[in-house]
């Protein structure tokens, strides 16, 4: 139809104004034309109705849309800022972006690079390299990077820095060391995937009850929590009670 066709013309071409003159980043200007109503409709969804509303959530959602259409829009924009600037801040980006993609070889290799002298110790870089050394499958190296983190920063504390050395050791075949992490990340962890790994290993090494344990107090903790804890951790929580349930079962993936 020659009138609506006109109209989203229309639309396109005061959405690629709007790019121009608020700022932003002029990859838009490509969606907008060259994918005509779906590129205005996340334009619209995450860019112009949040300023609107002025709602994070919405922009959230609207860049998880994005997000599912063109998958690398993120990592391409952080290699392309990395170029025009060589920075710690910019390596440090491109590496999450990396780890995100399962580039996690990449990701160490920036990370690696990123290091000298002046920050060889801090916590945060070292607790990332560990995090790309893990997903890359190299536990002995994530162990050994967990290690030099706390040799250095003693008082420094991280639940998922503490999850990544137990589970490293766990790979490892270090299967008591682990167990002992899992312990005491069952009661530090801010969620259930602490409890459920170390209910699992305890399975493995033949303690099932004190397993079940471990599940009860889980789906009682979870029923006291607020629904946004139980549905953030709701993978958790039904493996728990289907290990209830199902006693013959009791491997979290």
């Amino acid at each position: 139809m020659p009138f609506m066709g006109g109209l989203l013309f229309i639309i396109q071409l005061a959405f690629a104004y709007h790019v121009i003159r608020t700022g932003r980043e002029t990859y838009w200007i490509f969606i907008i034309m060259f994918i005509p109503g779906l590129g205005c409709l996340l334009y619209f969804v995450t860019q112009i109705l949040p300023d609107l509303r002025g709602d994070l959530r919405v922009r959230r959602a609207g860049n998880q849309l994005l997000k599912a259409v063109d998958p690398q829009r993120e990592l391409r924009q952080r290699r392309e800022e990395l170029e025009l600037a060589d920075t710690l801040e910019n390596r440090l980006k491109l590496a999450d972006e990396c780890m995100e993609a399962g580039l996690h070889v990449e990701a160490i290799e920036l990370i690696q690079q990123a290091l000298n002298p002046a920050n060889r110790d801090e916590p945060y870089i070292l607790l990332k390299l560990a995090q790309a050394q893990f997903g890359a499958g190299q536990y002995q190296a994530s162990v050994d990077t967990l290690d030099e983190l706390i040799a250095a920063n003693p008082n420094f504390r991280s639940p998922d820095g503490h999850l990544i050395y137990a589970r490293s050791l766990e790979a490892l075949g270090h299967k008591q060391e682990a167990l002992e992490e899992y312990e005491s990340l069952a009661t530090a962890y801010p969620g259930e995937e602490g409890r459920a790994r170390y209910a699992d290993l305890l399975v493995e090494l033949g303690q099932r009850s004190k397993a079940e344990e471990v599940w009860r107090e889980m789906l009682l903790r979870s029923r006291r929590a607020p629904g946004y804890y139980r549905r953030k951790e709701k993978p958790w929580l039904k493996q728990a009670e289907q290990h209830l349930k199902h006693p013959e079962t009791g491997s979290t993936s």
